[in-house]
């Protein structure tokens, strides 16, 4: 982040990101010769922890929850269909700046998505 103004003075801030960890775990059913079922699971670690968090990029943990299908219409063309569901958190805030910026206290409701998506695969 930084500021600019005339005269020129400027303000730097690290945004003190941490490193994060991400695991998924997934599975596919086969149900016939055409049909394969894949569901799915994953975490990610919050980048920023929440006395370092700011309403600019509130980021709380995640997970992801999915479910899809694949036929197959041909040997050379794949349909495919996926949903997608996932928790942000609800990224609560508590961070004191300084004397000029202060305390920044709250919370935002769960954040979440709602993926969906359909896919037409062409192989050659």
């Amino acid at each position: 982040m930084s500021l600019a103004s005339v005269p020129p003075r400027n303000l730097a801030r690290d945004a003190d990101f941490d490193d994060t960890f991400h695991t998924a775990l997934g599975a596919y059913y086969r149900l016939g010769k055409p049909t394969l079922l894949h569901l799915g699971f994953a975490y990610d670690s919050s980048a920023v922890p929440e006395k370092n968090r700011g309403p600019a990029l509130p980021v709380d943990q995640q997970l992801r929850f999915a479910a899809g299908v694949l036929y197959d219409l041909t040997e050379d063309y794949r349909l495919s269909f996926a949903y997608e569901y996932v928790s942000l958190g609800n990224a609560p805030i508590n961070t004191t700046r300084g004397t000029l910026a202060g305390t920044l206290e709250g919370d935002y409701a769960a954040n979440s998505l709602n993926v969906i998506s359909f896919t037409v695969a062409h192989r050659f």
